[in-house]
């Protein structure tokens, strides 16, 4: 179905179905995180507070995520071959997240009367290297997950997701 004949709810749909699978990967990530960085720093346990923070924050990252692929960031490696437009797309979604997370810990810094460097204290450990190092990892966890939705642009709408999780006819395996 083209994208002009689709009904409002179809959109909505589509919309919220592609923000959930979103921030269901950057929460995987953000949890993996959290439990590498609790594993280096020999943490017993991670806080429920933590855990719940990832989500937030894989739901809030979802939606900023959703929002530059609205505004087409990066299609412009469209036709090119798939490395170039998951590539530039990594790095330039994984930017924008590292930005905004610096905005929203800034923000909440500002509303706490807090300076810029204590409010970004406990982000990579506050430091240029360390949200850099962040931006690095943002960068390559991203690539899989654009990877897989340059090639389902390709191939076409649902065919990526029929090739992983329906049986194929005996002719083609």
């Amino acid at each position: 179905m083209s994208e002009s004949t689709r009904t409002l709810r179809q959109k909505v749909y589509q919309e919220f179905k592609e923000f959930l699978i979103i921030a269901f990967y950057l929460w995987v990530v953000f949890g993996l995180l959290l439990l590498y960085r609790s594993v280096v720093l020999n943490n017993e346990h991670i806080s429920a507070l933590a855990k719940g923070l990832a989500l937030i924050n894989a739901l809030a990252l979802g939606k900023i995520m959703l929002v530059a692929r609205a505004l087409r960031l990066g299609d412009w490696f469209a036709d090119a071959p798939l490395i170039y437009p998951t590539l530039v797309k990594s790095a330039l979604f994984s930017v924008v997240l590292a930005l905004f997370k610096v905005f929203e810990e800034v923000a909440v810094g500002i509303y706490h009367h807090r300076t810029f460097q204590q409010s970004i204290a406990d982000l990579a450990g506050g430091t240029l290297a360390g949200i850099l190092t962040l931006t690095f990892l943002l960068f390559v966890m991203l690539i899989p997950f654009v990877g897989t939705t340059e090639l389902q642009r390709v191939l076409g709408e649902g065919r990526l997701s029929g090739y992983f999780f329906h049986s194929r006819p005996p002719e083609n395996r």
